[in-house]
Order: structure tokens, then sequence, then C-alpha cells
């Protein structure tokens, strides 16, 4: 056997070792002469051990000097693999040598959209304190609170809104997180937007205001949250249709009974009456979702003063 196959059989050996966690196995294929090898998905041993888990592993190639950022036939980086599982001390570690935080795979997600697709709140947290863009936009425009708020992943909601996040921000489609929440049915991910002061005028690319999302789909529920945050029930889409003429098309008559009555009574949003202005302590408690408001603001300045560690657990 040539000296080129016993370097290519020992670098099949990594990639076996390194998956399985076998930390001695993978010191001695190395000292061996054992190189960089890829699956057929173009992963190395890097992507394999950070997948599953093996900090050890990790550290041991790391420090033979595996690339950090190298990306498998997907684009993606051993970062990316550590977030989809959520391995947050891998991730740390990733941090720690200076990988790149913001690298796109082949449909634009980051690692950060990753984690906040799969709701690991503590990996989104340790990649937004170490700097991690919260409003990348995949291929889609989906930023990774697009994402959390579509699988309703409450916690990764508030870690990025608190890390900086705007939830108004316009997907391919136009659509904004609360389009998104409303549309999954997502009632929590909905009041932990509202607590945010998101808007609930935003238009998509349809010209569906959120409320009109929840009237087509019959969600009773967040209709009514909805129209108590505010959101205008006489507003148009392009195809000229109101929310209670969507939901009448759409044969949702207890949708439309409520969006009825909510013609009836006068909703306004609250930044623009005596409600936002009736901040004092004896107040707020009249106004929940401005007490929640509060709530998160002050966890806001917890977190840049780096004393949010055990506030979002």
């Amino acid at each position: 056997m040539s000296q080129q196959d016993v370097v290519a059989v020992l670098s099949e050996r990594l990639l076996v070792a390194a998956y399985k966690g076998q930390v001695e196995n993978v010191v001695q294929l190395i000292n061996r002469g054992a190189k960089v090898a890829v699956t057929k998905h173009g992963r190395t041993p890097l992507h394999l051990a950070a997948y599953k888990g093996h900090l050890h592993v990790v550290q041991v190639l790391l420090k033979a000097g595996c690339d950090l950022d190298i990306q498998d036939d997907g684009d993606q980086t051993a970062l990316h693999r550590a977030a989809v599982v959520g391995n947050t001390d891998v991730i740390a570690t990733l941090i720690q040598e200076g990988c790149a935080l913001d690298r796109q795979d082949k449909d634009g997600n980051t690692a950060l959209h990753e984690a906040c697709w799969h709701g690991f709140s503590q990996s989104a947290k340790v990649l937004v304190k170490a700097g991690a863009n919260v409003l990348a936009k995949n291929k889609a425009g989906n930023t990774p609170l697009h994402l959390a708020c579509q699988n309703s992943h409450s916690q990764s909601t508030r870690v990025l809104l608190l890390g900086g996040s705007r939830a108004d921000l316009k997907n391919n489609a136009g659509d904004t997180c609360l389009h998104v929440a409303a549309r999954y049915n997502h009632l929590p991910i909905v009041r932990v937007l509202l607590s945010a002061f998101c808007s609930v005028h935003e238009k998509n690319q349809a010209g569906d205001t959120a409320l009109h999302v929840a009237a087509a789909l019959n969600h009773k529920k967040v209709v009514k949250l909805l129209l108590e945050a505010g959101a205008d029930a006489s507003v148009v889409n392009n195809a000229g249709q109101t929310p209670l003429e969507v939901a009448r098309q759409h044969n949702n008559p207890e949708v439309a009974l409520l969006l009825t009555k909510a013609s009836q009574v006068h909703y306004t949003s609250l930044p623009n009456t005596h409600v936002h202005m009736e901040l004092r302590p004896l107040n707020l408690g009249r106004h929940p979702l401005l007490l929640v408001f509060c709530c998160e603001r002050f966890l806001h300045f917890c977190w840049c003063c780096g004393l949010g560690s055990g506030l979002l657990t």
C-alpha cells in the first residue's frame, strides 16, 4: 500500500472517529498523518463532531488546525451544524476560536437562523451575545425572528427581540413576523410581538394585514387579540377586501361576527391614545400590553449591561 493510500485510509477513519466522539482515536489518527477527508455531503470531521456535540473532539480538531469555516455541499459550516441541534458548548467553542458568525448556507440561512428555526434559545442567546446579525435575511427574506415566530418558539423570539431584532421587517412576500404568527395561529407569539409594540397595520405584497390573514384562516383568538391591540378592521387589501369580507368569503362566521362588532366599536392603537401617555406606575396595571412592554425593556437594559444571563433561561 502506497503512502497516499495509507493517508486515505487514516483520513476515512478520522471521519468515523470524529462522528463517534472517539477522542483518543482522533488524536492518534492525526499524529499518524490523517488528513481532512469529507463525506459524500462534503462534511469534514469538524462538521461531524460539531453536529454530534463531541466537544473534546472539536477542540482536538481545532488545535490540529482544522479550518473553522469550511463549508459542506450545502454551504454549511461547523457552526451551522452545531446550531441545527443546539449544541451550545460547541457553538461557544467555535465562537471563541473566531469562526465566522454570519456565513450563509445555500438557502441563505446563518447559524442563528438554524438555532431559531429549531427553537434552541440558549444557542441563539450565545450567538446573539457574540454579535451574530439578528437582522440577516435568508433567500426567502426571512430573518431569524420570522423563523422563530413560524415555529412558535417563544423564548427564541424573546432572545431575538432583546438582542435588537425588528419585528416589522418584511420577507420576500411582504410578511412581517406578526403576519407569520397570525398565519400559523401562534397566539403566544402574537402576544410577545404585541408586547414589543410591533405594528398591527403593516401590509404584505397582497395588501393583507395580519388581521386579514387571521380572518381568512379562522383564527378567532388571534383576531380578537389583534383587534384589542388596535388593528384596523376597515382596511382593504389589494383585492379591495376588508378582514370582514375575507372572513365571509372563507365561511368563517364566528370571526365575521367579531369583526362586525369591531366595526361598531372604536378600536384605537395604543401609541395614538391617552393610554400611551399614561405611563405612570399606578396606571400601568390597567394596560397589560404596556406593562409587559416595560418588562421587556427592563430585560433589554439588563441584557445590554451584561446582567441578563440568568433572566432568559
